[in-house]
């Protein structure tokens, strides 16, 4: 067996793949994801998790540490472990109210599509404008999750490639929202070229992705994005396949997105006379508070940051993923989120996370800085894979 073919261990069976010269320079999880094999480079690629783990030949490896150049020259197995592929399920809820008290509808001949890009997934919305009938609406996951499943992989993977990243807007445009809006055009009989307007909300990331913007603003205090107010563009010109004049709404600042924006319109929080609090839980959770003096809104990584930003054993909620963590008489217990209790974990999730630090910060294992100290009995160092640990 020559190098060419790579025997697959994978959940469900086995397969051989035959390799090129040409793709012996390629990182070996981005050749898999042309195999569509896609696997959880949840951290972007960069090494920082053990996510996209496979055994070659035995041995554990990162897929997108290593090139098909370093697989055994007289061939290679491979076992993609289930944990590290990359789960394509989307989970979520898409059904809501709109607070319209203080809006009445403007109705005017056409057809118009609102965009909620999220970090994880976009949904997408046909009107009939001179009705105010949603003709059909649907979601899907937003395909730059390859590039890493949260804003900061992103951001760090369009720095890498100079602070506009092409594939991104690609990812976005072209894989994600563009067969998401042909699926419902279909739904509603109606042909794509008959939109005549649109409008698009999310997170000011995510916003300067969707139109090709740098993204190094982002990257380091004082955080100084492209832009943030509303903007018409021609989706055309943004990669879309028909064209007509989208119009990007206002962004309140760099973490804190036009989706928030839209979130406080639509849920009917500007009508009331009494103070409330508006949270967006998603991937990249923003939260506005209205006060009798006015709002204060802020950001927060409220997805997969911890699970694979910086924690290489961390996954989102998934069997055998610890979800949550105790500690009672010096002693820790867990829970998982789904699976055997006696099967051996295989990651952490964030919120299983979050509980182990104010749990060692209270038992003193965390000194004052979130750093582990030395001098607790239950602290030990040693050198592992990647370093010290």
């Amino acid at each position: 067996m020559s190098r060419s073919d790579i025997l697959i261990d994978m959940p469900g069976g086995r397969r051989y793949l035959r390799a090129t010269p040409a793709d012996t320079s390629r990182i070996l999880s981005d050749w898999l994801e042309t195999e569509h094999l896609p696997l959880n480079t949840r951290c972007g690629g960069r090494g920082l998790c053990r996510s996209c783990l496979v055994e070659v030949d035995g041995t554990p490896r990162r897929a997108c540490q290593i090139t098909c150049a370093q697989l055994p020259a007289d061939g290679a197995s491979i076992r993609i472990p289930e944990a590290s592929v990359r789960d394509q399920s989307l989970n979520g809820v898409s059904s809501f109210e709109i607070g319209t008290h203080s809006h009445t509808l403007r109705l005017r001949p056409g057809i118009g599509l609102a965009l909620d890009i999220g970090t994880t997934t976009v949904a997408a919305a046909l009107w009939d404008l001179a009705t105010g009938k949603c003709l059909a609406d649907g979601s899907a996951a937003n395909e730059q999750r390859r590039y890493g499943d949260n804003v900061l992989s992103r951001i760090d993977h369009a720095i890498t490639q100079g602070g506009t990243c092409p594939k991104l807007q690609a990812a976005l445009v072209r894989d994600a929202l563009g067969p998401l809006i042909d699926r419902l055009c279909r739904n509603a009989d109606v042909e794509p070229s008959k939109i005549t307007e649109g409008i698009a909300a999310g997170n000011t990331v995510m916003l300067h992705s969707l139109t090709g913007s740098r993204l190094s603003g982002f990257a380091s205090y004082p955080f100084e994005p492209e832009f943030l107010e509303a903007r018409t563009v021609p989706s055309a010109s943004l990669g879309f396949s028909t064209d007509f004049p989208l119009m990007l709404a206002g962004s309140l600042g760099p973490f804190v997105g036009a989706d928030i924006t839209a979130g406080a319109l639509a849920s009917g929080i500007l009508e009331l006379e009494r103070p409330a609090l508006l949270i967006d839980f998603g991937t990249n959770g923003e939260i506005l508070l209205k006060t009798a003096d006015g709002f204060l809104a802020t950001a927060t990584a409220a997805g997969p940051a911890f699970e694979g930003g910086r924690l290489n054993c961390g996954a989102p909620a998934a069997k055998n993923v610890i979800s949550a963590l105790t500690r009672e008489s010096g002693r820790w217990s867990h829970l998982p989120s789904t699976g055997e209790k006696r099967v051996r974990p295989s990651a952490i999730s964030g919120a299983a996370y979050v509980d182990f630090l104010a749990l060692a910060r209270t038992e003193g294992l965390l000194n004052a800085m979130g750093r582990f100290e030395s001098n607790h009995p239950e602290v030990e160092r040693r050198e592992g894979p990647d370093g010290p640990e």
